[in-house]
């Protein structure tokens, strides 16, 4: 892929990185790890895992005893000079780099935005597994345009709440949800699938 290289970087390279070109502007406050694309010594591309914001969310793929087990691929952008099938190559390899990094972790979760017009393609193309999709939720716009998740910090956002700081509310439509399996082996995958609560096929 064109002389591109991938590299772990900080969270607060990450945050910049996507506060400025995601379309959330926003982020996880500890995403981790984080990687990024590089051309040459330019920041082309981040990709940032973290720990989802619900734990019935990480409960629902093992059960609630193996949470520390799944994370998130919380942000993926690259900026459009790329070549076509970049993301999935990119996503690709910042998975075998988390096993590396987290051996601990044994699956991951997405999210594609529908509102946005992401169906999940590119996340199909690397063999993720399509589980069902989340139901039409409110969010939030701040006073810097950046989309809020309606739970911050562990508490769920009011109408209220978010009308005395300030937010516009926003309705978002289902986001289709993806799960990639990271086992050791082909015993282990067998093993994970039987574990899984969702139907793989």
């Amino acid at each position: 892929m064109i002389n591109y290289q991938i590299q772990k970087i900080t969270a607060k390279q990450a945050k910049e990185y996507i506060h400025k070109y995601h379309y959330s502007h926003g982020s996880h406050n500890g995403p981790s790890p984080c990687f990024g694309l590089f051309d040459d010594t330019s920041l082309i591309g981040v990709l940032m895992f973290a720990t989802p914001c619900s734990e019935n969310v990480r409960a629902s793929v093992f059960g609630k005893e193996y949470v520390d087990h799944v994370i998130e691929l919380h942000r993926l952008h690259i900026l459009d000079i790329t070549p076509r099938n970049t993301e999935s190559w990119f996503i690709s390899r910042c998975l075998k780099l988390l096993k590396q990094l987290r051996p601990e972790i044994w699956s991951v979760l997405s999210f594609s935005d529908t509102t946005e017009g992401h169906s999940g393609i590119i996340y199909k193309a690397t063999n993720a597994y399509r589980i069902g999709t989340t139901g039409k939720a409110t969010f939030y716009i701040d006073e810097n345009n950046r989309l809020r998740h309606p739970r911050q910090m562990g508490i769920n956002i009011t109408k209220e709440m978010a009308k005395e700081r300030g937010w516009t509310p926003v309705t978002r439509e289902c986001k289709n949800r993806y799960l990639w399996l990271l086992p050791v082996s082909k015993h282990n995958k067998k093993e994970l699938i039987q574990l899984c609560k969702y139907n793989l096929v």
